[in-house]
């Protein structure tokens, strides 16, 4: 059931004064926090937890607004910037609009998060560093077998596939 204006407005009130007090380490079970009406620490602790999710949620709202509005600009501008960066109506492609363009769609997947989905990180046993040791030839060899390079496979002196398993396509060379 929705709360009417009046009780949402004194529900954030009381989150605004419990988040004050936590923000200086004030205890859940303090007669500050406990003023404020709660019935006990674990309802302080459960608001507490309540009013940082709505917190995060209306910040989360307002970034996507902002990240809507700046592409919508973005997008304004390639408008009327892409077709002199592309030379259209037969006339030659200018030079400085192209460059503000590729500015502007960098800009654009920096605000929109989408460089994101290119990089990759490896890491070694459980997220930490991937451990780093002196190998030989052998050793090395297997590893680019082992990796599944099938250009540099056949290539390399050495690297000739000798199991026999079931998936063997039968192409030894």
């Amino acid at each position: 059931m929705p709360n009417n204006a009046a009780l949402q407005a004194e529900i954030d009130e009381r989150r605004a004064k419990l988040i004050k007090l936590r923000r200086v380490r004030t205890p859940y079970d303090s007669p500050e926090i406990l003023e404020l009406g709660y019935s006990s620490e674990a309802s302080g602790r459960k608001d507490f937890y309540r009013a940082t999710r709505a917190r995060r949620k209306a910040t989360e709202a307002e970034v996507d607004d902002y990240r809507a509005e700046q592409s919508q600009i973005i997008s304004d501008l390639l408008d009327v910037y892409l077709p002199l960066a592309l030379g259209h109506d037969d006339t030659e492609p200018d030079q400085k609009a192209a460059k503000l363009c590729l500015e502007m769609l960098e800009r654009d997947s920096k605000i929109n998060g989408w460089e994101a989905a290119f990089k990759a990180e490896l890491s070694g046993p459980g997220g930490g560093p991937v451990p780093v040791r002196s190998a030989t030839l052998d050793e090395l060899r297997n590893l680019i077998r082992t990796a599944g390079d099938p250009d540099q496979e056949d290539d390399l002196p050495g690297t000739e596939d000798t199991d026999e398993d079931e998936d063997d396509d039968g192409d030894n060379a």
